[in-house]
């Protein structure tokens, strides 16, 4: 991300263009791609060695090992990011009060889109990546639209509570949903 983040307006004329006006587009663009890259391999290396037959195994509820695992992918990778990212749009001239609402806004769409690019790769764990690329991206689509408008609400200071609300029910809704449905589609490979 951050090399994303620093690359992007040094490849760029940037007398011709007004950073301000689209550097959250940068933030989102390089949030969704990490989001993907870091989730490609979520379940494969443990697949391929047998230790996910082994947990599923042995473990009566596989919905817990699942949640687990995007938690801590989540907390390690995610929220580092968001924070990079708030910090990059603070260095970028948002004001310094405005920087918490971003990571706010931010380490919410990383939950959502790791649970979401997490259920690509449980359906691609022996498939190829392009299956979870193909099946995740039209599912985060909608994600990249709210946080356009969560952005937004943070640049004009208007609705960012309604934005913020909706953001977290919809990563509370997933975070609790989607490990169900990705230990189904995992124990489906292991059977």
């Amino acid at each position: 991300m951050v090399l994303v983040l620093i690359a992007f307006p040094l490849s760029i004329d940037v007398s011709q263009y007004d950073l301000n006006k689209f550097y959250f587009s940068i933030i989102v663009v390089s949030l969704l791609m990490i989001s993907f890259l870091a989730t490609e391999s979520i379940f494969s290396e443990d697949y391929e060695d047998g230790s996910l037959e082994q947990i599923y195994l042995e473990e009566k509820d596989f919905y817990k090992v699942v949640l687990a695992k995007i938690s801590i992918y989540v907390f390690f990778i995610g929220i580092p990011m968001s924070l990079i990212g708030s910090l990059f749009s603070f260095a970028n001239g948002v004001a310094f009060d405005e920087v918490p609402k971003i990571f706010i806004i931010l380490t919410f769409s990383t939950l959502i889109l790791f649970n979401i690019f997490s259920f690509g790769s449980a359906l691609s764990i022996n498939k190829g990546a392009m299956l979870g690329v193909l099946v995740s991206l039209p599912l985060a689509l909608p994600v990249i639209v709210l946080l356009g408008r969560a952005i937004r609400t943070v640049q004009y200071g208007e609705g960012f509570i309604e934005v913020l609300s909706l953001l977290a029910g919809v990563g509370l809704i997933l975070a609790a949903v989607m490990p169900i449905i990705i230990s189904a589609t995992l124990k489906t490979h292991l059977e």
